[in-house]
């Protein structure tokens, strides 16, 4: 297993956050930018693969996790992209690949827009550009007002989310029944190959954040639109999907790889929102070829270090 290790911090803001160092080798460093609610053991197929010949960091968004809440309420992506710069300065790295997922693609694309000269590259999965909550379940919600009505609803849920905490523990042990899983692969939320133990374990984590900061985070998300950068951005880029993602939609993605120059398109069949879950080796294998091919890194060509 790769050790990883905990690295505490502070942002520009001094907002108190929670680093992550694993891995090393000669390959090029790599930012791991979390889905909203994830945390570095969701990466934990990532980590292990990738760890062996890049180092890799990481951290808890502010306000989740082991991460402090945010200095002056200020949950913006902005915010989360100056903390991703807060941290390759701690970490004493001079460059990274951007590897985002969900939300993380969000915080790339905003990386990008303030802090573009120390990125090498960006591994985009499962996630958008736009504002995601208009495009989320956008084949179910099409022509349903109710697609209209979901941002007025998550204010509402956030104004209200404090009460939440009593029924917590509820929600913690209802996502680790079987039968939650079965609703969730019935509804086409995740796929049959889902590693189910490990989105267990996710769940139950997500389950037990403090809500009214989750919330602030997801509607800071969803005003936040990165369109203006696509057509600015100068590295190389892939950007994986699954073709049954219902929350960032495949449509979100051939757009990006329309409107991004040069830009890889991977989309795995059957994959869902969850594709690093469920679908591991085939993402490894295709970003492997992308780190050879676009970054110049072959990483058949050297040593790995040993675990520890």
């Amino acid at each position: 297993m790769i050790e990883i290790k905990h690295i505490p911090l502070r942002a520009h803001d001094g907002t108190e956050l929670m680093g992550y160092d694993c891995g090393g080798g000669s390959g090029p460093p790599l930012l791991l930018c979390n889905g909203l609610g994830g945390n570095i053991d969701a990466w934990r197929y990532f980590t292990e693969f990738f760890g062996r010949r890049h180092r890799i960091v990481s951290w808890d968004y502010r306000g989740l996790y082991r991460s402090g809440p945010a200095a002056g309420s200020d949950y913006s992506v902005s915010a989360h992209a100056d903390d991703a710069l807060a941290v390759i300065d701690a970490m004493g790295l001079a460059k990274v690949v951007l590897v985002g997922w969900s939300m993380g693609v969000q915080v790339s694309f905003e990386i990008m827009r303030r802090h573009a000269d120390r990125a090498l590259g960006l591994v985009l999965v499962n996630g958008t550009y736009g504002r995601p909550l208009a495009t989320a379940f956008a084949p179910l919600l099409r022509s349903s007002p109710l697609k209209l009505m979901i941002p007025a609803i998550l204010r509402a849920v956030e104004a209200v989310s404090f009460l939440a905490e009593p029924a917590q523990p509820y929600a913690q042990k209802v996502v680790q029944t079987k039968a939650a899983l079965t609703v969730l692969k019935g509804l086409g939320l995740v796929s049959p190959t889902l590693d189910e133990r490990a989105f267990v374990e996710l769940a139950s984590q997500v389950a037990a954040l403090n809500m009214p900061r989750y919330m602030a985070i997801l509607n800071s998300l969803g005003d936040h639109c990165a369109e203006a950068i696509l057509p600015q951005i100068d590295r190389a880029v892939l950007i994986i999907t699954g073709d049954r993602d219902l929350f960032t939609p495949i449509e979100q993605s051939r757009q990006m790889a329309k409107r991004i120059a040069g830009a890889e398109l991977m989309v795995i069949p059957s994959g869902t929102h969850y594709t690093p879950l469920e679908f591991p080796e085939l993402i490894h294998l295709r970003v492997q070829k992308f780190f050879r091919e676009r970054l110049g890194f072959d990483p058949d060509a050297l040593p790995a270090i040993s675990p520890a």
